[in-house]
């Protein structure tokens, strides 16, 4: 249940937004004296360099000779260096009066430190595909889960999630899928903790993101480096330096942007075909509301002499969904410490995360229902021919029908998140360049799901967690009240020890890793749900639902384990710093797999040269050939899938004893077989940098197969005992391109514009199935009366996301559907053999656009994103786009309506749309205020973000984002190989506009 804030914090919140601009204004005259000089790498002097106080428009420019005089207020001001062709730097004046300052060339950003796995390279030495991302490069405005960081700055990785439900996670895919019935996510380590949860640490507090996007990159985490290795950074404190504080808030105001589009009342009454009620309701309006939500962060850091340094953050936010009773709060908190002993040869790091999130889900089926629901028909009734269950609302009883305003009001879920992670090592250098480390972490994590459907609700929900699962009906009016408690718990503890060797022999680099690493998972639950509540106001005593005592009510518990066991290992040789080579081996076991295939092997190897060490070519600065192969495994989804398993099969009342008595069948036949899934990858990369890093690149082409295909394969009865093994049943083959572009196109000391692109395309084929049908992934389209409609399938030989049916042709004179007919035998109608691929649900290619304005004070950031070449069905439009559904339903209304038609709804291309699409995702205007002077404020910036502020589509429906998979419970839920289907729970597309504060202090 979702806690209580007091209306006197909230008001203090809002009003710290609102008050702390004039801080900003504050200013007192320059009092301290600096001076300096700036010379470049050679030692020659640097005229025209800025040199400006941060967050201020108070600035000088070098003279001829590289010199420069500037007054500051105190000791806490930051000078901030630039000019065209270099490296920024800001520098704290702390007791210094004269700064001699080198700056480092922009093409030297090649020395810049990029995050691989257990370690770290200067960006020159990597070898293989890796992005990092720094937080001026992060997705602004109201971002609440990780994830949404990350959409659409990365070349190749994808990232969506459809609608505006502020609880909805988000589905990540790197490079396309890799994977039929294993994890399709990437591995996230944070802070060297592998397999963390993403949403473990807040938006605010990380630092950076480095992306292994190819096998060689991410073949040193072994069996779960097959769909990539998302590696965070979070914010850390600086040795000797004085405390920092840092406050940042935000306000935010969303609404809906866009329904499905449906029949108003008068339109509906007008078509003549249902019951008009008298009344005009728009139910959209009805369900939605203007959402306002906010965020405070608090970031304290520094360090001392003696070789502490420390950063701890606090973080809350309180966020309204636009549907009513929707939304949630959370509550993180981190803590990053470091100390040093022994003249630093002795490094221990402490980190601690904690999360507490309260989600009020309510039930996506009220959008549906807003849509579907009679537009003439009030929100309430005293009539008991429509107040079918007693509880005031007007209600009728058609097939998955429901007042949506009954099922957000009268029916509660909530969620309950609470997670930790903590983790410590100490590293001990015995000689220079000699470091081993000692690393533990572990991490806990609970979530708590509650449901309650009161007596008085008509509204009928098909399944609520695992525990309620077999129940068909969870009509709380049917059931006289249901209610559901589940509790899901999980720990992981990681335990690594590292041996680190960086030595440089003449003209070689080398630097070398050695390690091994054991991580153990546990998982359990318990869950109930029961009906026959004596009372309402018993819903949170689930011993009061008679159905228990009856031996009706549902309880289920589990707990399962699984072990990973590692030995590792890589070599990085640098020649020169034009000649780049790595190699890296990491044997692995897993308990998970079946008991002849435990252990397996991933090797990678790759190599860079820079060219432009040979050629050089007039105004480029770094010319780096690349090319790189790994092989990565892929765990299954969970453990025991090489065993025999017993499942139950539900109650029979046994008349000898009069009791109830549980019955238990095979689920699932052993495979001692089942190994692991193996992606090998190729990629050939170059990176370069011209006219002294004004404009930057990479450009990627990668190549793989993936072997040895985890699935779960239907099976004969007998001679099997049950109708279903998980095998190894085939082969997919994959490739794609990547393109990454960074252009300064203006850069002076008071105008600076830079403009980022990136694109990616992939292709991804099921090449071998191994099992008798001839395909897999099959979802179908649903109810009512379309159980057994199949609308996707995966095929051998063909491209993953297919959309399957017959192809639409035209309206017969009689309002009848044609169709084509392939098989050329007559039959325009619905033949079986005329069924064909009618779209795909993956995109051709995916792209994001970035542009950075800075002028004086202020700065414009806008950022597109777009993806190209995929269909989406329409399942609203296949479900309610017919005048004969008006009886019991309104009528989906969008351009492709026909009032002619006098057929049922049969599913075809018709209702399949394409979804390419282009938004602008966000954009942003700040102002840095002038805080020169000012003793208790060192920065100040305020801001105003807009979020999916418009989309170019063709598409009818509410969202064009496209769905890499099909959520659809009742089928196979989650199924990867069914994208592209838009189903009628999505939430609305919405709209936000935020304003916050940056302080420090």
């Amino acid at each position: 249940m979702q806690y209580t804030v007091p209306k006197s914090l909230k008001f203090t919140c809002i009003l710290l937004l609102i008050l702390s601009i004039p801080f900003g204004l504050l200013a007192q005259d320059a009092n301290i004296p600096v001076k300096g000089k700036l010379i470049d790498g050679t030692g020659q002097p640097l005229p025209n360099v800025s040199v400006a106080l941060k967050g201020t428009t108070t600035g000088v420019s070098t003279d001829k000779n590289g010199n420069f005089e500037i007054m500051v207020p105190n000791k806490n001001s930051v000078l901030v260096f630039s000019s065209v062709g270099f490296q920024t730097q800001e520098l704290v004046v702390g007791d210094r009066q004269n700064f001699d300052v080198t700056m480092a060339n922009s093409a030297n950003t090649l020395n810049e430190v990029v995050v691989v796995g257990y370690g770290s390279l200067q960006s020159k030495e990597v070898t293989s595909a890796i992005t990092s991302v720094k937080p001026e490069q992060f997705n602004k405005g109201n971002v609440t889960a990780v994830a949404g960081l990350l959409q659409g700055k990365v070349a190749g990785l994808s990232i969506s999630k459809p609608g505006g439900d502020p609880n909805g996670s988000y589905t990540i895919r790197l490079r396309g899928l890799s994977t039929l019935g294993a994890n399709t996510q990437p591995l996230i380590v944070l802070d060297g903790v592998v397999g963390a949860n993403i949403n473990s640490i807040d938006p605010n507090d990380i630092k950076s993101f480095d992306i292994l996007k190819d096998g060689s990159a991410a073949a040193i985490y072994g069996t779960r480096g097959s769909q990539g290795v998302i590696i965070i950074t979070s914010k850390t404190g600086s040795q000797n330096s004085i405390p920092r504080l840092t406050f940042s808030g935000y306000t935010s105001v969303e609404n809906p942007a866009k329904f499905t589009p449906h029949m108003t009342a008068s339109e509906f009454k007008a078509l003549g075909k249902g019951t008009d009620y008298g009344t005009s309701t728009d139910w959209d309006k009805e369900i939605t509301r203007t959402a306002l939500s906010y965020n405070l962060n608090l970031n304290l850091s520094g360090g001392s002499e003696s070789g502490t340094s420390y950063s701890a953050s606090l973080n809350y936010r309180n966020n309204q969904g636009v549907a009513i009773t929707t939304g949630f709060n959370s509550l993180n908190a981190r803590l990053n410490l470091m100390q040093k002993a022994l003249h630093d040869k002795l490094v221990f790091h402490v980190n601690l995360y904690t999360e507490t999130k309260n989600e009020d889900l309510g039930y996506d089926a009220a959008f549906k229902y807003a849509t579907i629901f009679n537009p003439t028909a009030p929100v309430k009734t005293t009539d008991p021919a429509f107040d079918l269950s007693g509880g005031g609302y007007f209600e009728q009883n058609f097939i998955d029908y429901a007042n949506p305003v009954a099922v957000l009001q009268q029916n509660s879920h909530t969620y309950q998140i609470k997670g930790t992670i903590i983790a410590g090592s100490g590293e001990y250098e015995f000689i220079k360049g000699l470091k081993f480390m000692l690393r533990y972490a572990q991490q806990n994590t609970s979530q708590y799901e509650s449901a309650y459907l009161p007596r008085t609700s008509f509204f009928n929900r098909a399944t609520l967690g695992n525990g309620a699962s077999a129940v068909s009906n969870l009509s709380g009016f049917a059931r006289g009240g249901y209610g559901y408690k589940g509790d899901d718990e999980s720990f992981n503890q990681l335990f690594e020890s590292i041996l680190t060797y960086n030595v440089k022999l003449k003209d070689l680099n080398i630097s070398a890793v050695a390690g091994y690493s054991y991580q153990y998972f546990e998982y359990q639950g318990t869950s109930a749900g029961g009906g026959n509540f004596i009372t309402d106001a018993s819903a949170d005593n689930l011993s009061s639902a008679l159905d228990f005592a009856a031996g009706l009510g549902n309880v289920n518990s589990y707990k399962n384990a699984n072990k990973l066991i590692a030995f590792f290992g890589r070599l990085n040789l640098n020649y020169q710093d034009w000649a780049f080579l790595s190699g890296s081996l990491r044997q692995e076991g897993s308990s998970e797999f079946g008991q002849n295939n435990k252990w397996g092997l991933f090797p990678a190897i790759s190599g860079g040269l820079d060219i432009n060490h040979f050629t050089k070519f007039e105004n480029v600065n770094n010319l780096k050939l690349r090319a790189s192969y790994g092989i990565t495994g892929s765990l299954p989804i969970g453990p025991y899938l090489s065993l025999e398993k017993l499942s139950t099969t539900g109650n029979y009342f046994y008349r000898g004893n009069n009791v109830w008595i549980q019955t238990y069948a095979p689920s699932q036949n052993d495979n001692p077989n089942l190994r692991w899934e193996k992606k090998a990858e190729f990629d050939l990369g170059l990176d370069f940098s011209l006219f002294n890093g004004r404009l930057t690149g990479t450009l990627d082409y990668y190549n793989r197969t993936t072997s040895d295909l985890l699935f779960n394969v239907t099976v004969a009865v007998p001679p099997n005992a049950a109708n279903n093994t998980w095998e190894n049943i085939g082969t997919l083959k994959s490739y794609g391109f990547e393109l990454a572009l960074g252009y300064d196109l203006i850069s002076t000391k008071q105008f600076t514009w830079n403009t980022a692109v990136n694109f990616s395309t992939y292709h991804v084929n099921l090449a071998q199935l191994n099992i008798p049908n001839s395909y897999v992934g099959a979802t179908n389209l649903g109810t009512p009366g379309q159980e057994a409609t199949q609308i996707t399938r995966a095929v051998a030989g063909q491209n993953i996301g297919i959309l399957y049916g017959w192809k639409f042709s035209h309206i017969s004179p009689t309002g009848k559907y044609k169709f084509v007919d392939f098989n050329k035998n007559g039959n325009d109608s619905t033949d079986i053999a005329d069924q064909t691929v009618i779209g795909n649900g993956l995109p051709n290619f995916e792209f994001g656009w970035n542009n950075t304005f800075r002028y004086k004070n202020w700065d414009l950031n806008f950022f597109f994103r777009g993806s190209i070449g995929h269909q989406l069905i329409n399942t609203f439009r296949a479900f309610y786009e017919n005048a004969n559904v008006a009886t019991s339903y309104n009528i989906v209304n969008t351009k492709y309506f026909n009032p002619n038609i006098t057929d049922g709804q049969v599913f075809s291309s018709l209702f399949v749309e394409d979804a390419s699409f282009v938004k602008l995702d966000n954009a942003t205007i700040g102002y840095n205020f002038n805080v020169n002077g000012t003793k208790l404020i060192r920065s100040f910036r305020a801001y105003l973000t807009g979020q999916n502020l418009f989309t170019i589509t063709n598409y009818t429906g509410v969202d064009p984002e496209v769905r890499y998979l099909d959520p659809a419970v009742g089928t196979t839920p989650n199924n990867v190989l069914a994208p592209g289907v838009d189903r009628r729970e999505t939430w609305v597309y919405t709209r936000s506009f935020t304003f916050g504060v940056n302080i420090g202090f």
